[in-house]
């Protein structure tokens, strides 16, 4: 198959979780033999060539131009990657705001007024299933869950770990909580080493204040993969204790090399791994730290946790089963 990805959103950060997924998945497919080019809208695309149109995200500008476009070619599908910190009841809401008279909009209304141009939407979790479903109405049988791969080609045996708590995220996010955990760490006397990218003075000045004196959490900066992998290779905890989350595609990395997981109960991350996670309150600084110190103190789930993460969540899997729904389009 000729596949073309469309990124639906400028993107500021090179560690975009929306970029990730579909670089990801335009390796796996590759190797399955198929080709995916990345869309510049400066050059000329024959749109009628591609036998996929795979949008990445959604926004207000997807809805003239989807319309526009399926007149072309029909075969468009749609990863909404949508990370709600709301209920199904107001996306509901945002969704029906608009006007076509008075040119009025916004992404939800722009995604409800051109679901029905796409011929499959792409969700990560049964959460997001639920949101697409009651938010926008869409049938079932249009929205196909295709959950993240992790991408991480050096596999740890290492049972051996040292006893401390990795995070790694945009820090001083306020839905990554990355304070609550600072708080939880200093409570429950644990090490933690942070890591990821901060944007200006500003950030890492409210970092700092937030880490204070205490010397047993530490700030690594922005990590290269390789970096990534070796802290994944040897903590003994990894912890997203996010206010809202869609998967957390950095947990299942982690997961995948032999970290054991405290993970957010809101959001779809929950659901990756089988009952062998500590599921937390991220608004309970207590609920953090008990579960971070769980793991220190001995407890795993691992090797089990990383054998199902292989099974369940490889490229290769994931790839197929993508390739897969592409393939049952009508």
């Amino acid at each position: 198959m000729k596949i073309a990805f469309i990124l639906a959103n400028g993107v500021l950060s090179p560690s975009n979780g929306v970029i990730s997924q579909a670089l990801t998945w335009k390796l796996g497919l590759e190797q399955l033999g198929h080709e995916v080019i990345l869309i510049d809208m400066w050059s000329k695309n024959n749109w009628s060539t591609f036998d996929i149109i795979h949008f990445y995200g959604f926004s207000a500008y997807m809805k003239d131009f989807i319309l526009g476009l399926s007149k072309i070619n029909p075969n468009i599908v749609v990863s909404p990657i949508l990370d709600p910190n709301y209920s199904t009841k107001i996306l509901k809401l945002y969704a029906q705001w608009g006007s076509k008279k008075l040119g009025l909009t916004n992404q939800y209304y722009a995604m409800s007024s051109i679901k029905d141009k796409v011929k499959l939407f792409f969700v990560r979790s049964e959460f997001e299933n639920r949101y697409m479903l009651k938010g926008f109405g869409i049938n079932k049988e249009r929205c196909v869950i295709v959950p993240l791969s992790f991408n991480i080609s050096a596999p740890s045996d290492n049972l051996e770990r040292e006893p401390f708590c990795l995070h790694i995220s945009l820090l001083t996010d306020e839905r990554k909580n990355v304070k609550r955990l600072i708080q939880a760490a200093i409570k429950y006397k644990f090490k933690l080493i942070l890591g990821g990218k901060l944007r200006n003075k500003e950030e890492l000045q409210l970092l700092n204040s937030w880490i204070g004196d205490n010397d047993n959490i530490e700030y690594k900066g922005y990590l290269s993969k390789e970096e990534m992998i070796s802290l994944y290779s040897r903590a003994k905890v990894f912890a997203l204790p996010s206010t809202n989350e869609g998967v957390g595609i950095v947990a299942l990395e982690a997961a995948s090399l032999g970290c054991d997981i405290v993970v957010t109960e809101l959001g779809g991350p929950k659901e990756y791994y089988s009952n062998m996670a500590k599921i937390i309150n991220p608004y309970d600084i207590d609920d953090i730290g008990k579960a971070v110190r769980y793991f220190i103190d001995n407890h795993t789930y691992q090797p089990t946790l990383r054998k199902h993460i292989y099974s369940e969540y490889s490229l290769k899997s994931i790839s197929e089963q993508l390739a897969n729904a592409y393939k049952n389009i009508k």
